[in-house]
């Protein structure tokens, strides 16, 4: 997937979203596999901004279908490399929205496909 780098803030605004997300308690029934069939299909954002409503608030990325899938794209590719060790390396036990905002981090730390300038 070919694209002019996203900006940190991308990012920071999902993290931003998701933090607000787990801190209402209105999504503590979204699972891995959910966010799994999400990023799959590539609406992994939209599911969000759907069951979040306001409090997953992207601003200009729920236009950005680029943003969107490439989003998607590394979600999976962390899902599928962390292969079940999830838990035991980020030691997050109760809430899979906790384990959506440690791929996010993961993103970040990996540092691919976005600027910090």
């Amino acid at each position: 997937m070919n694209h002019k780098p996203f900006h940190v803030s991308s990012l920071a605004m999902v993290l931003f979203g998701l933090s607000s997300m787990l801190d209402s308690g209105d999504c503590d029934d979204i699972t891995l596999e959910d966010v799994k069939s999400r990023a799959r299909n590539g609406t992994l954002l939209d599911y969000l901004k759907e069951r979040g409503g306001d409090t997953m608030t992207t601003g200009l990325l729920e236009r950005n279908e680029e943003f969107a899938a490439w989003y998607a794209a590394q979600i999976l590719e962390n899902i599928e490399t962390m292969d079940g060790e999830e838990r035991r390396k980020y030691g997050i036990q109760n809430r899979d929205l906790c384990l959506l905002i440690s791929y996010t981090a993961e993103i970040i730390q990996h540092g691919k496909g976005f600027s910090l300038s």
